[in-house]
């Protein structure tokens, strides 16, 4: 839909009007959901570290280390002392569905109770008990997944890219501002459009200006476009307001599906440019 801005007896100016509700779906629906799997995945990438020294031939004390985002923010440091030994337990439950499942839970066995062990496996607690039997003096136990998460972010961020871009392709024109300068002193028609715009060399444009002369204009078109049932959607009949150019070009300003505003507008523009009062257009296509 476009809206007139300005009009006097040398100038029209007219500009579309912005639409943001399905920019605005798409902006907060499934990337809002994609964006918060990358930052969760983000948060969870980093390092667990178990540290072990023994004091004595069968007892050792250990320190718990984690990091997340990436290793950049470092958790607190958890010293466990006087541990004896690894243990780990298998729980049997059953999911929503009813299907069986289990959950291994390994702990470190101290003089002061248990000390659950949340990022470690039934081999680390097997690697600890090795340890504690042998006059082995250190072990160290790291989890690093900042590699793994490394693909799996690239490829979520690879995605979200690609959603976007179909987005912009299929709606670019609810992303843009486009102006319309019928300037009668210079002869001019200015085209001003603001927004995100991919030209046909592939760059990206914040703005672009495009000017062209009254003089190439030939004639003020409604036409008529018949848009024809699919799968998802009924047939309808949309009227668009085309400027038709000298040299074969067309340039459509406007469209909607109530005839009458538009045969408002098309007879707007071509009384103004004729300079002379509006008449109505009959030359459906």
């Amino acid at each position: 839909m476009i809206k007139i801005i300005q009009k006097t007896e040398h100038l029209l100016k007219l500009e579309n009007e912005i639409r943001w509700l399905i920019p605005a779906v798409c902006v907060t629906g499934f990337p809002g959901i994609l964006l918060l799997m990358i930052l969760s995945t983000i948060s969870s990438s980093g390092v667990e570290r178990l540290s072990c020294k023994k004091n004595e031939p069968k007892i050792a004390t250990c320190e718990m280390s984690t990091s997340s985002f990436m290793g950049f923010v470092k958790g607190e440091l958890e010293s466990i002392p006087q541990v004896k030994e690894a243990k780990f337990e298998t729980i049997n439950s059953t999911d929503s569905e009813g299907h069986s499942t289990s959950v291994e839970n390994v702990f470190l066995v101290t003089n002061q109770g248990n000390v659950p062990l949340p990022y470690q496996t039934v081999k680390d607690a097997e690697l600890f008990n090795q340890y504690i039997q042998t006059s082995v003096k250190k072990l160290v136990i790291e989890k690093d997944n900042r590699l793994s998460n490394l693909g799996l972010i690239l490829f979520q961020s690879g995605f979200f890219v690609i959603f976007f871009a179909v987005i912009y392709f299929a709606f670019r024109e609810l992303f843009s501002v486009k102006t319309y300068i019928f300037d009668k002193n210079a002869s001019i028609l200015t085209i001003k459009i603001r927004g995100i715009i991919i030209n046909k060399r592939g760059g990206i444009r914040i703005n672009e200006v495009t000017e062209k002369s009254l003089s190439e204009i030939s004639e003020v078109e409604l036409k008529t476009v018949q848009v024809h049932k699919t799968e998802h959607m009924d047939s309808y009949t949309c009227y668009q307001v085309h400027l038709l150019m000298n040299g074969g070009d067309t340039l459509c300003l406007s469209g909607g599906l109530n005839r009458e505003e538009q045969q408002k507008m098309a007879d707007l523009i071509r009384g103004y440019l004729d300079g002379r009062s509006p008449k109505s257009i009959t030359n459906d296509k």
